[in-house]
């Protein structure tokens, strides 16, 4: 949960599709190696330890209370969360945007881009790009200018910069057409007054209005079309659920814990005529050739270079993204219980050499998994191996690590553990508006992402403590939590007092 704060924090600070550009993004200075490092293991580690602790409760309580369990814990505050955290990550994701825009505009005019700074409507960046080499009047596919593309797009201002900027508006398209004829076309007054206040030839008659021309608006609907295109909704449902953004992991679950409460019976009925447990225990083997064939399917079967799990974040789950978090799951579901030759609980048993595993994992087998992913000359099935390889590496390394530094009961352990839940849900606006906040320092970028990662990370640590923790919000996340009792002498001095 907490690598996830980090990991979101990180997006800003190198080319990628988040909503917050810093000034400094750039590619280089492992912002981006994070992010594959820690989006390749960290949610199929939390789904195994999820399907763990799932099939601990339904062994310990049954499905009854199973079920009542994960309503309250994942169900209701997704339910929550639909109403309050998707919709505050919306607001400051588009307020971010606007900003990123600018710097996306001029990042592109700085390298001589011309059309980037009109398609995103950034006028100030044309005599940018104009300084740096563009050329005002370079002809598009369809033998169009950037001054055609501004007056399809219904962008006065980019008009005029251009304008200002040399561009000739006599210049016609394929079709023959002036940026006049179009911007007329599409329905763009205020663009048509631009263009003949500079000189353009009026095409209206004496004392007519533009919206009287016979044809004028005739292509509004075609630029809606380009501009605005409708997206096929997959599930085939009428919904108001247009993504749940970081919360997507509780939906997931929701379907996981169906799952399990429909298959672990009969599972478990199949386990119980299995009379060995070395049997019982190699079954857990094919989990391995089963992530091999998810693992090829992300990023559209190879379509794209890709490093981790896919992302799916809609109503409906992406059916290989599901199954993939499934394997997990039901290798965390079938470890509980299941124990060696020599009765130790085989969840210990996996991590035991951790001290040779996690190094290669992370020395050996990551660069290999990155070179093969995204080298100059891309390994499909080498990158599907070794990304599996490094899956499962850092699975059982970490839970050696773990189980090796904190598998005594501490308090810290315990409070940050319950803490995290709360924020993690609760992060994501925190850190765009952070990110928003702070992209146009002049200092370096790693200060910047420490800086979002502790000021977010602590704040949200400040409200657990005094709003949620001993509040109903807490009891609704962890369970009922009671204050620790003073101690002895802190007592008396109280009392003396």
């Amino acid at each position: 949960m907490l690598l996830g704060i980090g990991l979101h924090a990180s997006l800003a600070f190198f080319p990628s599709f988040w909503p917050v550009q810093d000034g400094g993004a750039s590619d280089g200075g492992g912002f981006d190696l994070f992010l594959y490092a820690v989006h390749g293991f960290r949610m199929p580690v939390f789904f195994l330890l999820s399907g763990f602790f799932t099939a601990m409760l339904w062994r310990r309580r049954g499905t009854v209370a199973l079920v009542n369990h994960r309503a309250r814990r994942i169900v209701l505050p997704l339910a929550l969360g639909l109403v309050t955290i998707v919709p505050a990550v919306d607001w400051v994701s588009e307020r971010a945007t606007e900003g990123s825009i600018d710097n996306w505009a001029m990042g592109a005019a700085e390298k001589g881009d011309i059309w980037l700074p009109i398609l995103l409507g950034q006028p100030d960046a044309v005599p940018v790009a104009v300084a740096n080499g563009a050329d005002v009047d370079v002809r598009g596919d369809d033998k169009g200018t950037p001054l055609h593309l501004a007056a399809f797009m219904d962008l006065p201002d980019v008009v005029q910069a251009l304008l200002d900027s040399g561009a000739d508006h006599r210049l016609t398209n394929r079709d023959g057409s002036t940026p006049l004829v179009v911007a007329t076309w599409v329905g763009s007054d205020r663009v048509a007054d631009v263009l003949v206040a500079d000189g353009a030839a009026d095409i209206r008659a004496d004392d007519q209005r533009w919206q009287d021309v016979e044809w004028f608006g005739e292509g509004a609907l075609f630029k809606q079309l380009v501009l605005e295109p409708e997206v096929e909704d997959e599930t085939g449902l009428d919904s108001w659920i247009d993504q749940f953004h970081h919360l997507w992991f509780l939906w997931f679950l929701c379907w996981l814990v169906a799952g399990f409460v429909l298959i672990a019976p009969l599972a478990d009925e199949v386990g119980n005529g299995i009379r060995s447990a070395k049997v019982r225990r190699r079954l857990l083997w094919i989990a391995f050739p089963l992530t091999l064939i998810l693992q090829a399917r992300m990023g559209d079967s190879g379509a794209y270079e890709t490093f981790g799990p896919d992302t799916s974040t809609g109503l409906l789950p992406a059916a290989h993204v599901l199954l993939y978090y499934a394997v997990f799951f039901g290798y965390g579901a079938a470890a509980f219980g299941a124990h060696t030759d020599d009765g130790e609980p085989l969840i210990d048993r996996l991590g035991r050499y951790w001290q040779i595993v996690l190094p290669a994992t992370v020395v050996v087998i990551l660069p290999l998994a990155l070179g093969a992913t995204f080298g100059d000359e891309p390994d499909r099935w080498g990158s599907v191996v070794l990304q599996s390889l490094y899956v499962w590496g850092m699975t059982f390394g970490l839970m050696g690590l773990f189980r090796r530094l904190l598998s005594g009961e501490r308090y810290w352990v315990r409070y940050l553990s319950d803490a995290s839940y709360w924020m993690y849900l609760l992060h994501l606006p925190l850190v765009i508006l952070a990110q928003d906040w702070i992209r146009d320092w002049d200092i370096p970028r790693i200060p910047k992402f420490l800086a979002i990662c502790w000021g977010v990370s602590g704040l949200l640590l400040l409200t657990y403590r005094y709003l949620v923790r001993y509040t109903p919000i807490g009891t609704l996340l962890n369970g009922p939590r009671t204050r620790p009792e003073p101690s002895p002498a802190v007592a008396g001095t109280i009392e003396g007092t």
